[in-house]
């Protein structure tokens, strides 16, 4: 962050105050994140601690900043994902909504094709291991009559392929009149938070949780919360009851299968425990469930999905990008069927409706007669690839450098603990992007612990020995500066 106060005629305990807003509300500074100590601040900014004292005693007040006895003051959480009253259009333009402060991702995304790129960013499934994907036997007169005739909620055959594959999985009864067609999990999202949130509302989410990228939430005004996870992919129920009562959250937002970033699936008996706990809260969930049709179709290591153990309080969020990636964007809600009719309403007054071309493609791949045998052989190339990232790891892991757990889902990520004797600073990450190394660094995900994600998709047999050396470099690189702080 630029400890720069703004050019203007005000006090300068408002500039402080005008600076540290603004680095909030752009994601300069994120949830959770701590603020140097006031002597510190006072000379970056070149004024009196007593003025940094008032601006920040005004922050807190606001509710922006927090203290905490003995630790200093820290970003607080509870304001995360509220805009400003009056909006600053050119502040607007320019604001990082994702927390991803110096622009990493775009920095990263730019390296993607560069040929010596160690690419573990990726949490989707590469071109190469996608499942092939078209559509055959369709003349021009039949799309134009399909089009015309499609369901705001989707296309019939394709709901019928989808209560076909989903039954079993959910065990229960699926109508097709409770599906809604969406263009990939985010849209279903969306539509969620303008069907049925409002400005202001609070819900929970787990944390670490790929949720706190999605700028959706924060464009709408939605109050984000985060729930911590254990050790085991499981939520703490215990601080989800403390929060509730506390932030009266509308939804909890969860993602219990090869949860993304950890890679954990939330045990049987933790998922039943949870089911409880909101029953008894009355806490609608939403359900993430972005393995769940890979699931369906290898029942050899079934995961009952929330939405099997309380078919009434759960909505059902998946896709099928885990088998054909992300350029074919096919997802569902599974939902009572007013609350399917009133979202497609919703989405049909955006003029966002969903062309019936996508949604047969999508019928023919599922309704393919190897489709199982397709993802059994997708599955162990995805179990080969987490093996060969064990290997890469695992001699580091042996030297006490990093810390780190195999994912429990195949084709999910590794959350790797870096073992360094400091906190580090979304800046200190760039050094992954110095060594051609791409990874997801913690600070996307809502935590600040020294984590990276590292996906498999993308990783080669050929790439473990150089990845060991790299990391081996990175880490080296941070014990140094611990230890030579200046």
């Amino acid at each position: 962050m630029n400890w720069q106060l703004p050019a203007t005629h005000q006090s300068l305990y408002l500039r402080v105050i005008a600076l540290i807003t603004h680095a909030i509300e752009t994601g300069a500074l994120l949830p959770g994140e701590k603020l140097p100590a006031e002597r510190q601040l006072a000379e970056k900014l070149v004024v009196n601690r007593s003025t940094i004292q008032h601006a920040l005693n005004e922050l807190v007040s606001n509710g922006l900043l927090v203290r905490k006895v003995g630790s200093g003051t820290w970003v607080s959480t509870d304001k995360w994902g509220v805009l400003p009253e009056n909006v600053n259009w050119q502040n607007y333009l320019s604001t990082n909504r994702f927390g991803d402060p110096a622009n990493y991702l775009t920095r990263l995304r730019a390296m993607e094709t560069e040929p010596d790129v160690i690419n573990l960013a990726h949490f989707n499934i590469s071109p190469e291991l996608a499942l092939p994907i078209s559509l055959n036997h369709v003349s021009a007169e039949q799309l134009i009559d399909q089009e015309t005739s499609v369901n705001l909620s989707g296309a019939t055959v394709l709901k019928r392929q989808l209560v076909q594959h989903l039954t079993p999985l959910l065990q229960q009864a699926i109508q097709p009149d409770q599906i809604l067609i969406t263009s990939g999990a985010q849209q279903a999202f969306y539509l969620i938070t303008q069907g049925l949130l409002s400005y202001g509302d609070a819900i929970a989410i787990e944390k670490p949780s790929y949720f706190y990228q999605l700028a959706l939430f924060q464009v709408a005004g939605i109050r984000v919360f985060g729930i911590p996870l254990q050790p085991d992919g499981s939520l703490d129920l215990v601080a989800l009851q403390k929060a509730y009562y506390k932030h009266h959250f509308r939804f909890l937002f969860v993602n219990p299968n090869g949860q993304n970033p950890t890679g954990m699936a939330m045990p049987l008996a933790k998922r039943r425990a949870l089911i409880k706990v909101c029953q008894q809260l009355k806490l609608p969930i939403v359900e993430d469930d972005p393995f769940g049709i890979s699931n369906a179709l290898n029942p050899t290591s079934p995961i009952v999905p929330l939405k099997a153990l309380d078919p009434n309080n759960v909505l059902y969020v998946g896709s099928l990008s885990s088998l054909v990636g992300s350029h074919t964007r096919i997802g569902w809600l599974l939902a009572p069927a007013s609350l399917v009719t009133r979202l497609a309403d919703i989405r049909q007054q955006m003029e966002a409706g969903m062309s019936i071309f996508p949604q047969l493609i999508a019928t023919q791949f599922l309704a393919q007669p190897n489709l199982a045998d397709q993802v059994n052989q997708q599955t162990a190339q995805l179990r080969q690839r987490t093996q060969w990232l064990h290997t890469a790891l695992q001699p580091l892991a042996d030297d006490d450098q990093l810390t780190y757990q195999q994912p429990t889902v195949d084709g999910s990520s590794f959350w790797v603990q870096l073992n360094v004797n400091r906190s580090l600073t979304a800046a200190d990450y760039d050094q992954f992007l110095t060594h051609q190394v791409l990874v997801r660094p913690d600070f996307l995900f809502g935590a600040h612990q020294n984590h990276i994600r590292l996906g498999v998709a993308y990783f080669t047999k050929t790439q473990i020995s150089e990845l060991r050396t790299r990391l081996t470099q990175i880490l080296t690189h941070f014990n140094t500066q611990s230890e030579n702080p200046l």
